[in-house]
């Protein structure tokens, strides 16, 4: 059985992941069946957008009367830390009542946000004829990244080189830190309060990096020398608040 979910304007709640556990009781240890928890689709293009498909193969047994199952959704940045739930994600988050006692249970889920990665955890029940849970097994599914295809710009000073009494040349290195090629921008230099003319950098890949070299006055103590990626605005960045770096003068070898 299939369900989709859009998860527009949905919110992340802060509470941490499930603990991993499965009833060691004695009457789950009677209890015969398997549970398998999988990633079918992740997508981060195309029709379909960023949308992802989990499903659950899970076998009765012959000693469960009926089986139940939970579908309850997971994210976190793609670059680490804690995962969360995400609530309030149509036909994600409550139980399902499965007709058979072997079943495939498949949901999907649309919209997601570039720059996180989501997984599900099933909860699986196995029910006595009275309904009373006599099995529970808690199982994590892969997770399905969304990767940020924009560029993400830097610039840092990497050397500084006296030209004579009072000028300098000074080297700046520009990264492309993002997943996306930056094409087309701008770099800038400020020496004192005055902006020098801007360098351009016709592309820059996805992990890449070049040299820029300015040669300016030599700033004096006490004033700030400020560099700048992507000066005039030109990329759609994943992180815009990195481009401008400023350093308290003197500078001396980056």
């Amino acid at each position: 059985m299939g369900l989709v979910a859009p998860l527009s304007a949905l919110a992340e709640t802060s509470a941490p992941v499930a603990p991993l556990a499965a009833d060691t009781s004695l009457a789950a240890a009677s209890v015969r069946g398997s549970a398998v928890v999988k990633l079918d689709r992740c997508t981060i293009t195309g029709v379909s957008g960023r949308s992802a498909s989990f499903s659950s193969k899970m076998e009765g047994g012959s000693s469960a009367a009926a089986l139940a199952l939970r579908f309850d959704l997971y994210a976190r940045p793609l670059r680490g830390g804690a995962w969360t739930a995400v609530k309030g994600v149509p036909k994600f988050g409550g139980w399902d009542r499965p007709s058979s006692r072997s079943v495939v249970w498949s949901k999907s889920v649309g919209g997601l946000t570039a720059g996180r990665s989501y997984r599900v955890l099933v909860t699986h029940h196995w029910l006595s004829k009275r309904g009373r849970v006599i099995r529970r097994v808690v199982l994590p599914s892969p997770a399905c990244d969304q990767p940020d295809t924009r560029p993400d710009l830097t610039a840092s000073l990497v050397d500084s080189k006296p030209l004579g009494d009072r000028e300098r040349r000074y080297t700046l290195m520009i990264r492309n830190l993002g997943f996306g090629a930056a094409k087309g921008f701008s770099v800038a230099l400020r020496v004192d309060g005055v902006e020098l003319p801007t360098v351009r950098v016709v592309s820059l890949g996805a992990g890449k990096s070049r040299l820029v070299n300015f040669t300016a006055a030599s700033c004096s103590v006490g004033s700030k020398i400020q560099f700048e990626a992507d000066f005039s605005k030109e990329i759609a960045e994943s992180d815009e608040s990195n481009n401008l770096v400023e350093r308290a003068c003197p500078v001396a070898g980056g």
